[in-house]
Parts: structure tokens; sequence; C-alpha cells
């Protein structure tokens, strides 16, 4: 599964653009329905930009055997070491293997060694050192190429700010999503560590997306629709605070907040908490931790006593 806080970040997104637009559409229910269709495809889409960041290496190596060709002709012979790239066992590897090939095909990853993208990439990758040390190596062998691959990705693929913006375009959510698909291949990299590829797997973005996806779903949905009590709740438990003079995030936050406490009793309310207070100091100021915590921390109590909020299990009633 996926880790709940990247869940809650990305219900709490949701549910704050949600709010923005709710008091310029005339269709409530229709833009419920709309966000609700938008996470379950945000989080999906993870995997797709899993598998393109992974191409990278592929199509950066077909520029590589387009310039072996192109040097084929060329009058003046010069060292077939310029040509490692094109030759990588391990990328290679990735190129024909089937999972792979039917995966860029699912997510219509449809860009090519021509793309403007990649050919200013590769330009890039050769001026970095890892790349010239290893173009100046004579018949690297496998653990050469797997080396060059894992340094390729994690040291320059991931870190260049061309690349970082390209993602960010593509995805409004690459800041969150980025920390997840890197810990993904660089799994899949680590993978790749033999020369019969023998431990080689894609690694899972979730062991049940479903409930991943029913987890986040449930959460904004039952959030929007029960927002004029929580709203109620948040007035009557925070002191000197009007609600139109608390920020829509922290606002948002509250409202996430509470509906976990009331409709999953699974969770304890000191996590639900604690989740909350984390994610205020992330995205909200620097006193919106110590707000969410005095705010939440008062509904609970409250709500507890009046069998509002009702849960069950070790570790699940105490609130402190």
């Amino acid at each position: 599964m996926l880790n709940r806080r990247v869940l809650r970040v990305r219900v709490l997104q949701f549910l704050y653009s949600y709010y923005s637009l709710l008091k310029f559409n005339d269709e409530p229910k229709q833009l419920k329905g709309d966000f609700v269709r938008k996470i379950s495809n945000s989080l999906q889409e993870i995997n797709k930009y899993y598998y393109k960041y992974l191409s990278i290496a592929i199509f950066l190596s077909d520029v590589n055997n387009e310039k072996r060709e192109i040097a084929k002709s060329e009058k003046i012979k010069k060292s077939e070491s310029r040509f490692n790239l094109s030759g990588n066992k391990v990328i290679d590897f990735l190129r024909k293997n089937k999972q792979f090939i039917d995966n860029l095909i699912r997510y219509d990853i449809s860009w090519s060694s021509k793309s403007e993208e990649i050919r200013n990439w590769y330009n890039l990758i050769l001026g970095e050192e890892i790349t010239k040390n290893y173009l100046l190596l004579s018949n690297p062998d496998f653990n050469d190429d797997f080396e060059y691959v894992k340094k390729l990705v994690n040291k320059i693929l991931f870190k260049n700010e061309d690349i970082i913006l390209y993602f960010e375009n593509q995805n409004i959510h690459w800041s969150d999503d980025r920390l997840i698909i890197r810990s993904m291949i660089k799994k899949t990299i680590e993978s790749l560590n033999s020369p019969n590829f023998n431990t080689f797997a894609f690694a899972n973005l979730s062991e049940d997306i479903k409930d991943d996806i029913n987890f986040a779903s449930s959460l904004f949905d039952s959030t929007v629709d029960n927002t004029s009590e929580y709203d109620e709740y948040i007035i009557k438990n925070s002191k000197n605070w009007k609600l139109d003079r608390i920020s829509l995030m922290d606002k948002s936050i509250l409202r996430m907040g509470i509906d976990e406490m009331i409709h999953f009793p699974n969770i304890p309310i000191k996590v639900t908490m604690n989740e909350c207070i984390d994610i205020a100091k992330d995205y909200s100021t620097p006193k919106s931790g110590l707000f969410i915590n005095g705010v939440l921390d008062v509904i609970s109590l409250n709500l507890q006593k009046k069998g509002i909020i009702k849960k069950s299990g070790k570790g699940l009633i105490d609130n402190k």
C-alpha cells in the first residue's frame, strides 16, 4: 500500500482545490464527482511516470546508437568507446523486456530518440563527468554498464533541473510523486545487478492500489459531504477564531482530520492528529501545526464524550 501520508496529502490538495472552486460552481455534486475521479487518476498515474522516467535511459541510448551509425560513414575514425551507451547491457535488457514495452504502450509513452527533450538531455549527460568517464572505457563489462546506469539515474537524471522542470510541467503532483518514483526506480535498478538478470523485478507502486484509492476517495467524499457539520465543530471549539479568519488550508486540514476520526474507526485518534499536525507544518504556516493540534484535540475529546467518535481495539481508544 502507498504510505498513508501520501494519500492524506493528495486528498488535502484536492480538498483545497475543490473548496476554492466551489463558490464559482453551480453543480457541486458534479464537481465533487470530477474530483473523486481525479484523485483516482492521479494515484494510478504515478505508475505512468515511473515507466516514463525509467525509459529516459533507453532513448538516450538510442541517440547514442544513431551517432554510432552516422560515424560509420566518417572518414576519420574515432574511438568506439564514444558509443558505449548504445551497447549498454542493462539498458538493452530493459529495451527488450516485454513487460516494459507493454507498459510504454499502455501509458502512451510516445517520445522517441528524436524528441527535443531527449536530444537536449543527451547533450546534457555528455557533459557530465560520470558519462565522460564511462565513454573512456574500452570494452566495458557488465559491472561497468550497471554502475553507469545506476549513476546516470540517481546522480544525473533525478537531479537535473531541466528534467525536473519537464516533469513538473507534466504532473502537478510531481513534487510529491517524485519521491515515490525515485524509490521505485532505485529498487528496479538495484534488481538489475546480475548479468543474467535473475533478480530483476519492476517495483510495485502498491500491493493494493484499489484499497489506496478507496481510502483516499472515501476520505475526500465524506469530508465534502459533511463540511457544514465539521465547520460547526470547528467554530465551537476554536476560541477567539471565526471561521472566515481561518485559512482555507487550515480549514481543509481540520475538516479532513475530523472526518478521519469519525468515519475511519480502525485509525487511532493519535495517528490522525499527528498526521494532520505534520501535514500542516509542511503545507501551511509555521504556526498552523500548533493551531491544528489544539483544535483537533478539543474536538476529539468532545466528540468521544458524545459518542460521535467511536474507536475500538488495542491502541485506538486513548487520545493521550
